[in-house]
């Protein structure tokens, strides 16, 4: 009765939402998924158009792809979205992630990850990262779920040649990069996420980026959901001219295969 009623809701939002785009992008959620053995996938798009005092045409796919065989988990997603505004070039990025598990125990994971994206509007040009650690699950009653983890993460980045007074910089830094994920049925059919991320420079803790992401998912159909999302990112140390804290509210749909 509860998705009867609030589909046709939230599907009547997906022309006002937003696409997210932050310094820290959260991929716990996707890659945690629970999935039978084999390969299985989702498909995600939103679209936002707007006429009249403000022209507005914003776009936004993405693709994740999941294989579980035995203990090893294997995940890759690929976003883009793109907005014009009254003419011109209003959101432009891309974000390609890959990422290993390979499950110990039922409490202990190992993770290895990398992952690519370019921001033209966060004067990004260039973040390629690879990092790898441990994952703890935190043993929990049904329908609950809770994570912790750790991994040492080499990070290289490159800023827009813009002619701003950073333009063109280059740096190679090593991070650390910690999360903590819980979720929760909230009733059969709609569940609740959030996922904090903190990740400073091991040489130097007052340079860091900050990720906090509470999603609430609705199971339309076995193959259809909506996902509402609310994202705050913060950037101790941002480019030049690029504000240090970003919040997004959005909606999407995720198709199942």
């Amino acid at each position: 009765m509860i998705r009867t009623l609030l589909a046709p809701l939230l599907v009547a939002l997906l022309p006002a939402s937003a696409a997210a785009t932050g310094r820290i992008v959260n991929v716990q959620a996707a890659a945690s998924r629970d999935a039978e053995e084999g390969l299985s996938g989702e498909l995600g798009a939103s679209l936002r158009w707007a006429t009249g005092n403000t022209d507005l045409t914003q776009a936004s796919g993405s693709a994740a792809a999941l294989y579980l065989t035995g203990p090893h988990r294997f995940f890759l997603t690929a976003r883009a979205v793109y907005g014009i505004e009254d003419g011109e070039t209003s959101v432009n990025n891309t974000f390609e992630h890959l990422r290993y598990r390979r499950r110990f125990e039922d409490w202990l994971s190992g993770e290895s990850f990398v992952q690519h994206e370019y921001d033209e509007f966060r004067r990004l040009q260039l973040r390629a990262l690879f990092g790898l650690g441990p994952r703890f699950d935190l043993p929990l009653p049904p329908g609950h779920t809770a994570a912790v983890g750790s991994a040492w993460m080499l990070e290289y980045e490159r800023i827009s040649d813009d002619g701003l007074p950073d333009a063109g910089d280059q740096q190679l830094n090593h991070r650390w990069s910690n999360y903590v994920a819980v979720g929760a049925a909230v009733v059969e059919g709609i569940s609740a996420l959030h996922t904090n991320y903190w990740q400073p420079k091991f040489d130097d803790f007052a340079d860091y980026r900050f990720l906090s992401e509470t999603s609430v998912v609705l199971d339309v159909k076995e193959w259809l959901a909506v996902q509402i999302s609310f994202v705050a990112a913060y950037d101790s140390r941002p480019p030049a001219d690029v504000d240090t804290l970003d919040t997004n509210l959005g909606t999407s749909l995720l198709f199942r295969i």
